[in-house]
């Protein structure tokens, strides 16, 4: 709705029609609530369905206090804000959770959801704050220290691939992992292969609450769930100082084996097999 109401301005502007906040036309935001409340859902007598509005709102700078971002946060049920620090810094989707705010709240959640998520939002705001006092280089007492690194993996198990869909009942498998504190001991390189071990670990050994929870909605034991996340955590194997996976090691070893091997052939297996490369 940025560039309509650019372009509504420029005309306006042009027809001599006065202009107010920011030169837009006084009549902006009965444009845009007249074209954003045609979303609705319809009754049965009128053919049922629904449609859903998503307007598009650039910012400058990052400025929500701006004249056509708050008229449109004031018409939707919430925003989501994309932060472009976020994005260059590999964030993505660079969703700021300070400024992303819904007015539905958890209503649209289903139960298990709920009990997942806990403290998410909180914690993800809290570590912002912190990050950003941290970049200073002052010193920092274990609590927030603890919280800064459980920032940083939560993070990293939010990230989400282009075209990459999530089941909800996937998503609480390993947000209640990462909420619950399972992710604190590992690296955070660790984090995305964690969360796909663990989505495994569900499917093919506990399909049944996978099933369960898509189809009530609703985590019906969370001690055994929570049970099941902790044997995944003490098995998992974490990688090297060096950042290499457990797999990738056991090939490393493998090719040297065969490397050594060559070692010592005798020298004429050795010129033979030069002869033949040449050939």
């Amino acid at each position: 709705l940025s560039k309509h109401a650019w372009a509504y301005r420029q005309v306006s502007l042009l027809l001599r029609r006065p202009p107010g906040r920011e030169a837009y036309p006084g009549d902006v935001f009965y444009l845009h609530s007249r074209l954003l409340e045609r979303a609705a859902k319809l009754s049965d007598e009128r053919g049922a369905g629904s449609l859903t509005a998503l307007p598009i709102i650039e910012t400058k700078a990052g400025d929500v206090s701006a004249f056509i971002p708050t008229n449109v946060i004031s018409i939707t049920d919430g925003q989501i804000f994309l932060q472009d620090d976020l994005f260059k810094s590999g964030v993505r989707p660079a969703v700021d959770v300070g400024i992303s705010v819904s007015r539905v709240g958890s209503a649209a959640q289903i139960k298990a959801m709920k009990t997942a998520v806990g403290t998410l939002k909180s914690d993800l705001q809290q570590f912002r704050e912190l990050e950003a006092f941290a970049a200073f280089g002052s010193d920092l007492d274990a609590v927030s220290k603890a919280q800064l690194e459980r920032g940083y993996r939560l993070t990293e198990l939010l990230k989400q691939g282009i075209n990459s869909p999530m089941p909800v009942e996937q998503q609480c498998v390993v947000i209640f992992a990462g909420t619950r504190g399972y992710l604190d001991d590992i690296e955070t390189e660790d984090v995305e292969r964690f969360s796909d071990g663990l989505l495994e670990w569900f499917s093919t050994r506990h399909a049944v609450v996978l099933d369960q929870i898509r189809e009530s909605g609703k985590i019906d034991d969370e001690d055994a769930f929570e049970a099941i996340v902790k044997d995944y955590a003490e098995q998992f194997v974490p990688s090297s100082p060096e950042g290499a996976t457990p797999e990738a090691e056991e090939q490393a070893d493998a090719e040297a084996t065969v490397r050594t091997s060559a070692r010592h052939l005798p020298e004429e297996e050795l010129d033979r097999d030069s002869e033949e490369a040449e050939a």
